[in-house]
């Protein structure tokens, strides 16, 4: 699991990838202010996440709300997805 630093050091080399916080929410349809309220709650919407790890190829796990990542990783929660 990461830690929030490690979750806002992830976005950060999203946007360092996408040429900067402009380029980055253009590409990504966003505003910047989106992006800074990620950096302060410490992860990424998971459709967002989805999205940056397509582009940017940073994991999803690296981005993600811990507790979502925590519900997804647990036995039960994968069969019922099944």
């Amino acid at each position: 699991m990461t830690t929030k630093q490690e979750r806002i050091a992830a976005i950060d080399l999203a946007i360092e990838r996408g040429g900067g916080i402009v380029k980055f929410c253009k590409r990504m349809g966003l505003t910047h202010q989106a992006v800074y309220a990620w950096k302060s709650r410490g992860w990424a919407p998971v459709e967002k996440a989805i999205i940056i790890e397509a582009i940017f190829a940073i994991p999803r796990s690296e981005l993600m709300n811990p507790d979502l990542m925590r519900a997804l990783n647990t036995p039960s929660a994968s069969a019922d997805l099944l």
